[in-house]
């Protein structure tokens, strides 16, 4: 589904990524090529319409393009591979007649992963990545920097260079949403939502999370009193999405509306390529602004 989950948000700080046909290039160069037998995995770009569209691999909305890459891991059980070792080891200790050593078992080790990799399933993960050209941005739907790294990683690869800085601000984000929460601010068209995590920045534990909490009642704010700063915090947007955002300026559990994910429900079935561009045009019109009104926000409470 194309909708976003998470939103890792970073600035363009060239204007490489700004350029349509360079990036087509970039990505055509690198697409995705399965597992081989001594494949751990692979990553490489495929269309957002089907895999097995070999000619679009960017769609385009009004200057917001859309990538997909996807990732194929080798997934070998560990009770497969150390019933295996365990053979491997039991017969070549008695051909020598000794017990092996700790390296003479790593070695069985990497030739029994080389046995095995050609009968290992495969799992596959798609992600999506999102370039704003109007705001300078790049946005990818995963659960981490460091996946959100990889992929970069790839499109860096093909482009020779990537100016990109994670989205940040100057002052700890923590300090910023324990204002907003503490003071019980109000920022149109941003309202707080029901879940929240507390922690001690300076113990590191004592984590306290509320869900479907009155997020400014006297039971959370007493908790600032011993020291506690919201670490994670559900903001809604009036205009049709909520999400949690991190101390990382990250965006987790992002969900739309329904009124905003049925807009497009008229557009039959067998037009999904169809569908996936205008469900795209809705998402980021809303999120676009979601993240740039944000944004503005946590600098004024600065």
């Amino acid at each position: 589904m194309l909708w976003f989950k998470n939103a890792i948000i970073y600035q363009i700080n060239n204007d490489t990524l700004l350029n349509k046909e360079t990036i087509d290039k970039a990505i055509k160069s690198h697409p995705f090529i399965p597992c081989g037998n001594l494949d751990n995995n692979k990553m490489g770009w495929v269309s957002p319409y089907n895999d097995n569209n070999q000619d679009d691999f960017i769609v385009d909305m009004q200057g917001h393009l859309l990538l997909r890459i996807k990732k194929e891991t080798k997934i070998l059980p560990s009770p497969v591979i150390k019933q295996a070792l365990l053979e491997k080891i039991d017969k070549q200790e008695q051909v020598l007649n000794r017990k092996l050593s700790k390296n003479e078992k790593a070695t069985l080790k990497d030739e029994v992963m080389i046995d095995l990799m050609p009968r290992a399933f495969s799992k596959y993960n798609y992600y999506w990545l999102w370039i704003d050209t109007n705001n300078k941005r790049i946005i990818v739907d995963c659960n981490s920097f460091k996946q959100a790294e990889d992929i970069l990683a790839i499109l860096r690869k093909e482009l020779g260079s990537l100016a990109l800085t994670p989205l940040s601000i100057d002052k700890p984000l923590e300090q910023i949403t324990t204002k907003w929460v503490k003071e019980k601010l109000s920022f149109s068209p941003f309202i707080l939502g029901n879940q929240v995590e507390l922690k001690d920045p300076l113990e590191g534990n004592g984590i306290i999370v509320c869900k479907n909490q009155e997020i400014t009642s006297e039971e959370i704010l007493i908790h600032f009193t011993s020291g506690k700063w919201v670490t994670k915090i559900q903001i809604i947007d009036e205009r049709g999405v909520s999400f949690i955002v991190n101390t990382d300026l990250t965006f987790k559990r992002i969900k739309f509306d329904v009124s905003i994910l049925d807009e497009n429900v008229d557009i039959s079935p067998d037009e999904s390529d169809k569908r996936l561009e205008a469900d795209f045009f809705i998402m980021v019109k809303i999120l676009s602004n979601t993240i740039k009104d944000f944004y503005t926000v946590i600098n004024k409470i600065i």
